[in-house]
């Protein structure tokens, strides 16, 4: 399934991959030289929701909670672990390190239409 990630009335993001699966999590964006993805773990935490960058080029994360509100974001560099400081449920990675979110937005995602 793809989503749009949207700040308000802005689409941030086209495209984004929906990971939902142990080995979909795992993966994430990584061996992609773009693209987007939302990370969904099963509980809202710091446990289920730190990630590693190896394999990745630099990133952008933002850590999402249940109610959809941005609770972290951090540009990352290769090879390395990161955790959110507070609970979250959603991880969204990007290779668009341009990309405008901060701690405290509200986002939405929505299903993008296919032509199926």
């Amino acid at each position: 399934m793809k989503l749009k990630l949207k700040k308000g009335n802005k689409t941030i993001a086209s495209s984004v991959e929906f990971l939902d699966t142990t080995l979909g999590r795992g993966i994430g964006i990584m061996f992609r030289s773009s693209g987007n993805v939302l990370l969904v773990a099963k509980n809202e935490n710091t446990i289920e929701t730190a990630i590693h960058t190896f394999f990745c080029r630099p990133l952008l994360v933002a850590w999402i909670n249940s109610e959809h509100k941005v609770v972290a974001v951090k540009k990352t560099i290769p090879f390395w672990f990161y955790s959110s400081p507070k609970p979250a449920k959603y991880v969204f990675e990007t290779t668009n390190l341009k990309t405008k979110l901060s701690p405290g937005d509200r986002v939405r995602f929505i299903a993008e239409k296919t032509n199926a």
